[in-house]
């Protein structure tokens, strides 16, 4: 695998995915949206990269296993990277029927369903593990700043001030691409007051 830096145009079709979404997606679009970058095999025709949505890039397996293995180079390069957040960005609790108690990463953000994790538990099972559970066709990952267990916290102390707290804390998005089959990847970088 390669990675590649893509368009201008990942740049809109990023930004578009996150405005469509709403709520904590949303707030981070607010942000400037930098150096989209997919990963790709090494014998990739770059005009199947300009179109987001067409697929025979990869397969989902690969995709995940190449985002997971970035966002934890990531980690390395950036110590103050901790938690990796989940979007199922129009479920809604009343969507998931759980035989028992859910699971402990879910976190009810602005009446939607997201799971945040410790990014050092980042696993390409993970990742398909969100895949199976998710409800929406539109997948979203936030790379934060902010602990898990913060996020949690603050879901239950102070749940009117955390799709802001969160956004601000917000540093990569990953948005699914090219049929589902992969991911573009992007630095978010925080707006000046």
């Amino acid at each position: 695998m390669v990675a590649v830096r893509l368009p201008e145009s990942a740049l809109d079709y990023i930004t578009s995915a996150l405005n469509d979404a709403g709520g904590l997606a949303e707030r981070v679009a607010k942000n400037p949206i930098l150096e989209p970058v997919a990963f790709v095999p090494e014998d990739t025709e770059p005009e199947l990269l300009e179109d987001f949505s067409s697929g025979g890039i990869m397969s989902q397996p690969e995709a995940d296993a190449e985002l997971a293995l970035y966002l934890h180079f990531l980690k390395k390069r950036n110590g103050r990277l901790h938690s990796v957040v989940f979007d199922d960005p129009w479920s809604k609790p009343g969507d998931l029927d759980y035989a028992g108690p859910p699971p402990e990463a879910m976190a009810i953000i602005a009446g939607r369903i997201n799971y945040a994790y410790d990014l050092a538990e980042l696993t390409q099972e993970l990742m398909w593990q969100y895949r199976a559970t998710e409800i929406s066709f539109l997948r979203i990952v936030y790379i934060s700043e902010m602990t898990a267990p913060h996020i949690h916290e603050l879901l239950e102390s102070q749940p009117a001030d955390l799709l802001s707290t969160l956004a601000r804390s917000v540093r990569h998005v990953a948005v699914n691409a090219y049929n589902d089959e992969s991911w573009i990847i992007a630095d978010v970088a925080q707006a000046k007051a």
